[in-house]
């Protein structure tokens, strides 16, 4: 059986009808195709639209709900004790196992001992006025601040201010850096190492003469008799560094029992200084020696008065103290809760 072929003119009438009849049913189907992806890209950008705008309130919630967790961290940290106990402030012991009176900068107006705990601040104000027996009057003003670092380390600054008779002005500036060789009670006598830089601006208020740039390297050293009596003792060498040979060695001493809880200290301080004036090979030699009184209102505050009789020629007749003092850490921010009953 053989096929009869198809004329050219039928093939080709045949493929442009399927050629139409293709673009009617794609241009049929483009309208519904644009409402589809018209639909879709007003889905999509809805939803984005949607996200932005609750995208700063999603940030602030969480925001605000990482600053309750801290703020609540930092509570259940610090806790607020409202009353104090009985036990002895002047026993209390610190980082070092130094008690509270060792563990200030300044035992008493002319002694020091130790060092602060870490990260414990000391500040403070003593006043000197040496009241002559030819009637002249000098006052010292020293401003303190001292910070306990790890390792028994301390660093300070001093800053000195001097009034001579009618005339005032500043003296020195003063900076410090003190390690102690151990805990406290471990070696006797706690030996602790102080240097200091003196940079001089003015006359000196104690020598009456300008103060020179100088450097000084002190030994402190520190013991408790039982639980109330505390006793220091500074061994300080100062030689000029800027100009003449002046030079000046020292020994502080002083003594303090605790009473009432530690609220009240009772001792004496002693003050010995020897003193090479510049451009003169005359000798000074000053020695005064007298009662002192401590007290403490509050933990962190003490107020300290020494009233030093001279006892040689070239000692001021009457040597006054008066030292405020302030500490920020360390154990006497500790407070234990009252029991109740």
């Amino acid at each position: 059986m053989h096929r009869v072929p198809h004329p050219p003119a039928d093939v080709e009438i045949f493929a442009r009808r399927l050629a139409e009849d293709r673009e009617r049913h794609v241009t049929s189907r483009e309208p519904e195709t644009g409402r589809a992806r018209g639909c879709y890209c007003l889905h999509s950008c809805g939803t984005l639209a949607r996200v932005r705008s609750i995208f700063p309130f999603v940030c602030i919630f969480y925001a605000v709900l990482l600053v309750n967790l801290r703020a609540q961290e930092s509570a259940t940290r610090n806790v607020v004790v409202t009353g104090e106990n009985e036990e002895d402030q002047f026993t209390e012991l610190g980082e070092y196992a130094q008690p509270a009176w060792a563990e200030r900068s300044r035992m008493a107006s002319t002694t020091s001992v130790y060092v602060l705990s870490p990260y414990e601040a000391f500040v403070g104000n003593v006043w000197e006025g040496d009241f002559d027996r030819h009637g002249k009057t000098t006052h010292d003003i020293t401003q303190e601040i001292d910070f306990g670092l790890p390792h028994r380390f301390e660093i300070g600054i001093e800053n000195e201010f001097g009034v001579i008779e009618d005339q005032a002005h500043e003296t020195s500036a003063t900076f410090e850096a003190r390690y102690a060789v151990a805990n406290w009670n471990a070696i006797p006598l706690n030996p602790t190492i102080s240097l200091e830089y003196i940079l001089g601006f003015g006359t000196s208020a104690r020598t009456s003469s300008r103060q020179s740039d100088a450097f000084t390297a002190r030994l402190l050293l520190g013991q408790n008799f039982g639980d109330h009596f505390g006793y220091g003792l500074n061994l300080s060498l100062q030689p000029s560094v800027s100009h003449g040979d002046e030079r000046e060695f020292e020994v502080a001493q002083a003594i303090a029992y605790g009473a009432f809880e530690g609220k009240l200290e009772l001792g004496a301080e002693s003050r010995y200084t020897h003193t090479t004036q510049h451009g003169s090979h005359e000798e000074q030699n000053e020695f005064v020696i007298g009662p002192s009184i401590g007290w403490k209102p509050i933990r962190q505050l003490r107020v300290g008065v020494a009233e030093l009789f001279g006892c040689t020629g070239d000692s001021p007749g009457v040597a006054s103290f008066v030292l405020i003092s302030y500490e920020f850490g360390g154990g006497e921010a500790i407070v234990s809760p009252v029991p109740h009953d």
